[in-house]
C-alpha cells in the first residue's frame, strides 16, 4: 500500500491560512533488536503493509512576527489505517497542555476522549436514541487547538496508526 501524503497537506492549519508553514511526514515504525533490547526506528513510509505501524509527524511553524491565536492543527487519519490508541501526544505550550481532539465524521465535528456519538436502536419495539463510544479505528482526524502560537514558533505533533 502506498501512502500518499500530498493529499493531506492542503490546508490543515485552520484559521491562520498563509501564516503557518506545515510539513507532514509519515514514518514506518520498525522494531529492531540491539544489545538484548528492542528499540524502535523510524523509516520513511513510502510503502507500508497491513499490520505495520505508521507514525505521522506534523511540524507547524508560525511564519509571522505576531502571536497567532486559536490555531487548529489537524492530522488526518487515512481510511486505510486505524488510529493507535494513546498515540496522539499532548503538546506542552508553557503552562498549557494541549490535548488532541478527535473526529469520526471526516473532520466536521471534534471531541475529547472518550468520543461519543448518538445512534438509534430498537428497544422493546420502539426506536430510541443511545449514546455509544466511538472506537479508535473509526477516527478520521486528530486536532490540537493551540490557544496561541508565538511569533516564529515551531511545534511538532505526532500520532500513530496501524495499516489495515
Amino acid at each position: 500500500m502506498l501512502l500518499l501524503l500530498g493529499i493531506f497537506l492542503a490546508g490543515w492549519a485552520l484559521a491562520q491560512t498563509g501564516s503557518i508553514k506545515l510539513d507532514l511526514k509519515a514514518f514506518r515504525v520498525v522494531s529492531v533488536q540491539e544489545q538484548n533490547r528492542t528499540i524502535e526506528r523510524l523509516e520513511p513510509a513510502i510503502e507500508a503493509r497491513p499490520g505495520e505501524v505508521v507514525e505521522y509527524q506534523l511540524t507547524a511553524q508560525n511564519t509571522t512576527d505576531t502571536v497567532l491565536r486559536q490555531v487548529a492543527l489537524v492530522i488526518p487519519i487515512p481510511a486505510s489505517t486505524a488510529y493507535q490508541p494513546s498515540s496522539a501526544q499532548p503538546l506542552q505550550l508553557g503552562d498549557t497542555l494541549v490535548i488532541a481532539e478527535f473526529s469520526f465524521d471526516g473532520g466536521r465535528t471534534y471531541g475529547k476522549l472518550p468520543l461519543k456519538r448518538k445512534v438509534k436502536v430498537m428497544e422493546n419495539g420502539k426506536e430510541v436514541e443511545k449514546e455509544v463510544e466511538v472506537k479508535p479505528e473509526e477516527f478520521t482526524h486528530a486536532r490540537w487547538v493551540l490557544p496561541q502560537m508565538g511569533a516564529r514558533q515551531t511545534v511538532m505533533l505526532k500520532l500513530r496508526t496501524i495499516v489495515r
